[in-house]
């Protein structure tokens, strides 16, 4: 028995080795320290250090055996590493698992000692798992191959694909050499301030990606270096004004590309950015070798004391003091030694790349032989002086920010210190008075007008600067000269954009005298500005500035409808629209009182329209009328820049074109009512009164719900008209005159809702006074209320409430007065209905005896209501009624021109 259970046991644990060995032999034959990953990612097309959106990131993954002998490796081939990508800030936001499909497979293979195997390759379009293209900057790639057995980890840049924003310009100023030469020495650097201004007639939103970069690329004529990436940003999300500008920093550039010192010779400088697109900066720079200096092993460290707030800003109140120290961090001394009494100079220079104050100019430097030791680990303070933020012309610097270098010459060391400024803005003034430009003129010459009194009329003129003895200009930018548009009497400016000249930024021009600098011609378009007299302000970017203006007086022409045909399509009839509409907001129809008021040269007579506005009147085109006191009216008026000095504490000014409707306002209610009942016909009232009364009465009041409660126009204006006049046989004379004209408006504006004041005034045959006055009334009593639509006031019953919404309230029903201008333009339709060729709004003014601007405005409205209707027949629209409009023609409502002939 113990020999058989021995064997048994034997047998046993035999097959467990048999099953188990495999697994253990597998397990073990891959070595982590020989298996490593072998990532190959595509290089940018572009050549530069980022990767453009526009192109795909092509990653191929291999495994390689780096050790002796063959491993044993399995994997899953659909996804055969696990990929997560982080961005700059080692968040996780994509995978590989949610680009592709990762089933559950196993694979095995054997890879000889020293060789290589590819396992997978895919392109990745710089998408997130939802879908959505990336921000912008550092991504982190990490690779992880069967749970850490390898790893791999890449850091690449990215930038989304640039987008282009109109008026957006680019500004770089570039500050002279600070050696004080024309060419830049050995270890000196180039200072540029960048910024992005609008040079656009509107706002303009910086609407980059957030990782946006400034750029800088240098040629010469046998080298082209890639563009390299700076740690500016482009201002995203930053919103411009006309004219404005954000600042973006300070670029600061050592001759050097990729890491690599570039040889003497002049250099061209291309700033630009990554987001944005078409925005370039190019400047000049000459790089010259200077004799070789001496090595000091020390920094400088630079102190700002007396920024009493600490905020980092100075003001001109702050007490500053610089603090120069040179700092010695290794573990032997430092030995220096300098041949002049001044060890350190100090440069200012300013966001126009100018150097606006340099301790050269003050400090008294004589030849001198000094020694100088900072012990080890240990600072030396070399220089302490006080500062004051004023140029050497003792003028204030203007404010914004500053950079500060403070050098040491003899070994070429130079320190950077930002200082953010804000003072009192009185340095301007100041260098304005100190500038002497009597011998040089900035003028504008040959100026001429291009197609005057039409669309298309522009100026075009040059500009000469002229000097009569040496000019130095310093051109901090390219040279530019900056453009201000404005019209007289408007407070801010229309546009503000630069306009290019010849010349390099970042050196100085010397003009011999008499030479001079002439400017390109410039021309300036008129046809899209409002009319006035406009100012074009002009002046150089450069220094000293120069400034010159001139004016012009643009008044549009008045196109008739039918000029404008030929270069309008059949696709631009919505565009018509709006231009009429437009071209018509010189005029209107004004409702309202005159009023003559008393000023300090004068008088002047004021028109208060219906809205309490008020108006200074001009001068009228009607004859044998003039303004008088206590009237009321409706009139066609035109906006006006004449008037009076009486007149000029008024902001609009008009001319009375027409008298619409004109009546003398009574001095007290009880007298326009009894102004009211006297006017109105008396009517006998026969015997068996009471009776017909009270049927008159029931038969009206049901007329009254009847057309309240429906919709159908040929229900609503027959009950009208026999309503009203049933109403008419009860109204009472005297004191009640004025309470029976207000029951017919009641009644007339809740069967008409949202009738306006003209057609309602034609509808009642009332004087404009009258209507007026018991509008007024009525309003005090809350049974009607009115609602501005455009230029005209429309009313509504108090069963309406007053705070629905203009989309929800009723639209009236369209009943043209017969003897208003509408009404007329109607008939003058109907009688020339079976023509030919329809009327045109030429043809119409003229039978009406009226201008073709007012034609047009009621031509317009009528179109809107759908009781005309117009097609373009060769060069001219010609216009017919609706059938709707011949249905209102035909009824007993409205009388014709022929009949009343």
């Amino acid at each position: 028995m113990r020999g058989r259970d021995s064997a048994s046991r034997l047998l046993i644990v035999g097959l467990a080795f048999i099953l188990l060995a495999p697994l253990a032999m597998s397990s073990a034959s891959a070595d982590s320290d020989d298996i490593e990953l072998v990532i190959s990612i595509s290089e940018p097309t572009t050549g530069a250090d980022w990767y453009d959106g526009e192109e795909s990131l092509s990653i191929s993954i291999s495994v390689k055996n780096s050790g002796a002998t063959t491993q044993s490796i399995e994997y899953n081939p659909s996804c055969p590493v696990e990929i997560e990508i982080l961005d700059e800030d080692d968040e996780f936001f994509t995978s590989l698992r949610e680009h592709r499909v990762c089933l559950e497979q196993r694979r095995a293979i054997d890879i000889p000692a020293g060789q290589t195997r590819n396992l997978d390759s895919f392109d990745w379009q710089w998408q997130n798992a939802s879908g959505a293209v990336i921000n912008s900057g550092d991504i982190t790639i990490d690779f992880n191959f069967e749970s850490g057995l390898a790893t791999h980890v890449q850091s690449i840049q990215f930038q989304r694909s640039p987008v282009l924003i109109e008026n957006l310009v680019l500004q770089v100023n570039t500050a002279p050499p600070i050696s004080g030469g024309l060419d830049y020495l050995s270890g000196e650097s180039v200072y540029s301030h960048v910024s992005l201004s609008n040079s656009g007639s509107s706002p303009v939103t910086i609407d980059a990606d957030e990782g946006c970069k400034i750029t800088i690329q240098v040629n010469n004529m046998a080298t082209s270096n890639p563009p390299s990436m700076t740690d500016l940003e482009c201002g995203s999300g930053t919103t411009l004004g006309i004219g404005e500008s954000v600042p973006l920093g300070w670029l600061i550039w050592d001759f050097t590309s990729g890491g690599e010192q570039l040889e003497s010779g002049l250099w061209s400088v291309e700033i630009a950015t990554t987001g944005l697109s078409g925005l370039t900066s190019t400047f000049e720079a000459t790089l010259a070798i200077g004799e070789p200096r001496p090595e000091a092993l020390v920094e400088v460290a630079i102190t700002l004391l007396g920024d009493d707030d600490f905020d980092g800003v100075v003001t001109e109140t702050d007490n500053i003091q610089i603090k120069t120290e040179l700092v010695n961090s290794a573990e032997v001394p430092a030995e220096l030694q300098f041949n002049s009494s001044c060890l350190i100079s100090i440069q200012l220079i300013s966001e126009q790349g100018m150097i606006t104050k340099d301790s050269r100019l003050n400090d008294i430097c004589e030849t001198e032989f000094s020694e100088l030791k900072v012990d080890p680990t240990s600072q030396y303070t070399i220089d302490q002086r006080m500062w004051s933020m004023n140029a050497d012309s003792t003028c204030e610097l203007d404010d914004g920010s500053y950079l500060m270098l403070v050098t040491i010459p003899e070994y070429g060391i130079t320190t950077e210190y930002l200082i953010n400024y804000d003072g009192s803005d009185s340095g301007p003034a100041c260098l304005a008075s100190m500038q002497d430009t009597s011998l040089a003129q900035f003028r504008v010459i040959d100026l001429l007008t291009n197609n005057p009194g039409t669309e298309e009329e522009s100026i075009t003129f040059q500009i000469h600067l002229e000097n009569q003895v040496d000019l130095d200009i310093h051109w901090p930018q390219e040279c530019r000269l900056t453009f201000t548009l404005q019209r007289i009497g408007d407070s801010q400016p229309h546009q503000i954009w630069n306009e290019q000249c010849v010349g390099t930024g970042g050196v100085m021009e010397t003009i011999t005298a008499g030479n001079g600098i002439p400017f390109d011609p410039f021309t300036i378009e008129f046809g899209e500005l409002n009319q006035g007299t406009w100012s074009i302000f002009i002046e150089t970017t450069g220094t000293p500035t120069f400034t010159t203006q001139l004016a012009h007086t643009w008044n549009p022409p008045m196109i008739d409808e039918e000029e404008n045909l030929e270069d309008e399509s059949e696709s631009e009839v919505v565009d018509e629209t709006i231009e009429q509409e437009d071209a018509i907001l010189l005029s209107w129809m004004a409702e309202g009182s005159w009023q003559y008021v008393t000023t300090d040269s004068d008088g002047c007579w004021i028109l208060i329209d219906v809205d309490g506005n008020e108006h200074a009147y001009s001068s009228t085109l009607v004859n044998n009328w003039k303004p008088l006191p206590n009237h009321r009216g409706a009139y066609w008026v035109e906006e006006t820049v004449d008037t009076s000095t009486a007149c000029s504490g008024w902001s609009s000014h008009i001319v009375v074109v027409e008298v619409l409707g004109e009546a003398q306002i009574a001095s007290t209610e009880t007298n326009i009512d009894n102004e009211v009942a006297s006017e109105a016909p008396v009517i006998s009232i026969p015997a068996a009164a009471p009776t017909i009364v009270a049927l008159v009465a029931s038969t009206s009041l049901l007329a009254l719900i009847a057309g309240a409660f429906t919709q159908v126009e040929w229900i609503r204006l027959p009950a009208t008209k026999y309503g009203l006049a049933l109403l008419g046989l009860v109204r009472k004379k005297k004191e009640s005159g004025g309470e029976y004209q207000r029951g017919r408006i009641v009644a007339y504006i809740e069967l008409h809702r949202g009738i306006h004041f003209r057609a309602l005034l034609g509808a009642l045959e009332m004087s404009n006074g009258q209507l007026t006055h018991h509008l007024s009334v009525l309003e005090s009593d809350e049974r009607i209320w009115r609602r501005k639509d455009g230029r005209k006031v429309r009313y509504y019953p108090a069963s309406i409430d007053s705070r629905t919404e203009d989309e929800d309230l009723p639209v009236p029903v369209l009943t043209p007065d017969p003897n208003s201008l509408q009404g007329k333009i109607l008939q003058i339709l109907d009688i020339h209905e079976n023509e030919i060729l329809n009327l045109s709004q030429k043809e119409l003014s003229d039978k009406l005896e009226t201008s073709q601007q007012l034609v047009s405005y009621h031509l317009k409205s009528l179109v809107d209501w759908g009781l005309v209707e117009k097609e373009r027949v060769a060069m001219r629209y010609r216009y017919r009624l609706t059938d709707r409009a011949l249905i209102l023609l035909n009824s007993s409502d409205f009388p014709s021109l022929l009949d009343e002939a």
